[in-house]
């Protein structure tokens, strides 16, 4: 049979303008969930509303990551599950035309969202983390980080401020408790504080007329030093250079970090045991890369039998779908960071557990067996 070019453009133009409706729906969600849960706090500190429109296109590309394959999961259900229920898989049945025949659409789809997934995984979300830290460092200089009569834990810091003041005392009454040397924690007192910039890593706050304090396991010492200004570096969030961590790595510098690591070098990554980071890191992108294409293959045998009709339904199927997959992917994650087992098996096998479940499903709907 010459293949059914007009039936295939039918359903791309349908998947396509599902997808899309879902991608806007649930990118608006992520976002209202982890932004806009912050926007009080935000606009007590001083936050102006563009600052908020920078912050939300910031973080924007790193949610449309994740966005994408419950979309397409989405859109293919929906696309699907309405042709079930108004009788035309059952009339394309009848034209000699199998379900295999109405892959191509989808499995196009797929593979373009599947690439572009990766493109945002691998370059731009590492690139996103970067600006997003170099934002709130730039922040943090601008507006109220400090708010008066809280506490606030920088690291091994905790830093109290008893009351703001004017532009050459923005607050007044510093306190700072030093715990990083468990041991020997160190007090710092000061009349007057500001925040100031601390070259392109982070801030620092500079603090004058006040002393430390020196505390001993002994109670018989102690020690106090006094001082008229005195500058102490600290993070907003993690280091923005440095130490990175294996989210931050764009391709190249992974593959970088391989070579190192082939060549017994040890290059330093924040929370992760070296080559084990970046080999999850790897495979971690590349497999939920391919969730888009693999979630929508799956998505036509469950549309085809739909058990209730309307988008609701089919929303609600797709997040539930989506849920037990990344319950699967983040299980083998976490096993495969732990070591205990393969980086490539830990990650890889929520998607062979969806391809083998798309398979049998798909044979099941060819033999016409509901």
């Amino acid at each position: 049979m010459v293949a059914p070019t007009i039936l295939w453009r039918y359903i791309l133009r349908d998947v396509l303008a599902h997808t899309l409706l879902g991608l806007t729906v649930f990118t608006v969600l992520l976002v209202a969930q982890n932004v806009l849960r912050a926007l009080e706090q935000l606009l007590a500190a001083g936050v102006s509303a563009t600052l908020l429109v920078q912050l939300t296109a910031i973080v924007l590309p790193s949610y449309l990551a994740y966005a994408i394959p419950v979309s397409l999961l989405f859109g293919v259900l929906l696309t699907f599950g309405r042709m079930s229920a108004d009788g035309e898989v059952v009339a394309i049945r009848a034209a000699g035309v199998s379900v295999p025949r109405l892959l191509p659409p989808v499995l196009a789809i797929g593979l373009v969202c599947a690439g572009f997934t990766a493109y945002l995984q691998f370059e731009v979300e590492p690139t996103g983390h970067y600006r997003l830290k170099r934002f709130v460092r730039e922040l943090a200089t601008t507006v109220n980080v400090l708010e008066p009569g809280e506490f606030h834990k920088f690291g091994g810091r905790t830093i109290y401020v008893s009351s703001a003041g004017d532009e050459t005392c923005p607050y007044r009454g510093v306190l700072i408790g030093d715990l990083s040397e468990a041991p020997k924690p160190v007090f710092i007192s000061a009349r007057c504080g500001r925040i100031d910039s601390e070259g392109e890593a982070g801030l620092a706050l500079q603090l004058t007329e006040g002393s430390i304090h020196f505390s001993d396991s002994d109670p018989g010492h102690y020690r106090k030093i006094s001082f008229q200004t005195m500058r102490i570096a600290f993070d907003v969030g993690d280091q923005v250079r440095s130490s990175k961590r294996g989210h931050d790595f764009t391709l190249s510098e992974l593959l970088e970090l391989k070579r190192r690591f082939a060549r017994g070098e040890q290059p330093e990554i924040r929370r992760g045991n070296g080559e084990r980071t970046v080999d999850v890191q790897i495979h971690r992108r590349l497999a939920f890369s391919m969730a888009s294409l693999l979630l929508g293959m799956l998505a036509v045998p469950l549309g085809i039998r739909p058990l209730r009709s309307g988008r609701s339904a089919g929303a609600i199927t797709a997040v539930g779908v989506m849920a037990v997959y990344w319950l699967a992917f983040t299980t083998g994650e976490v096993m495969a960071e732990g070591g205990h087992v393969p980086p490539w098996l830990g990650i890889w096998t929520a998607n062979v557990l969806v391809a083998a479940l798309t398979v049998y499903l798909l044979r099941r709907t060819v033999r016409g067996d509901s």
